[in-house]
């Protein structure tokens, strides 16, 4: 193989991965795997037995693209914060800043609404190790979250309350194509969990 060329394997992963996000799980065939990879049948079936091993091996590839894409998120928003530091603005108002634009990057890319989608709705077709994976996929972003709550002294035990809350206010509008909450109206309901632990 030439030094530099893609792998066919790498080739039918990322063709994949486009087919995926765009027609969903069901909507994918292997032969329409094979016309955009440009490879044969039996190429896609030597390196993945079955259409849920390639969606497995998909899904492995958005675990890693989403954790060097949130990582670099992230540290942008450690940039950012370190800025507006000098000028004197409330540290919740930066802390909340920063959390909103994490919950927006990761629900702005549409292979990472797909993978909710496949896997919230077609769950009864995948298998335990697929689960898995799901749950490495949301690691990523409880990662960068939780780094972000470290950064601003927020304590963990507010997680799970604006995790909740961002989710239903950023992440659910993106899967089902509705209007966002405004970002004001979000940083008022986030803000009443982190005001708590000054009571």
């Amino acid at each position: 193989m030439a030094r530099g060329r893609p792998s066919k394997k790498g080739e039918i992963v990322s063709a994949a991965a486009g087919l995926f996000t765009k027609k969903g799980y069901q909507g994918t065939s292997i032969d329409q795997v094979v016309i955009t990879a440009a490879v044969s049948k039996p190429t896609v079936y030597s390196n993945f037995p079955t259409k849920l091993v390639l969606w497995e091996s998909v899904l492995e590839y958005f675990i890693e693209q989403a954790d060097t894409e949130m990582t670099q998120v992230l540290a942008d928003q450690q940039q950012a914060r370190s800025a507006v530091n000098h000028k004197a603005i409330v540290n919740h108002q930066a802390f909340l800043v920063g959390w909103i634009a994490l919950w927006k990057a990761w629900s702005s890319r549409s292979e990472r609404l797909a993978v909710y989608r496949i896997l919230l709705g077609e769950q009864h077709k995948m298998a335990a190790s697929t689960v898995a994976l799901f749950a490495q996929f949301e690691a990523v972003l409880e990662r960068v979250l939780l780094a972000w709550l470290e950064i601003h002294q927020v304590s963990s035990e507010y997680f799970f309350a604006l995790k909740a809350i961002s989710k239903e206010a950023v992440l659910m509008p993106s899967l089902l194509n509705q209007t966002s909450l405004p970002v004001e109206a979000l940083e008022r309901q986030l803000a009443v969990i982190i005001d708590k632990k000054a009571e």
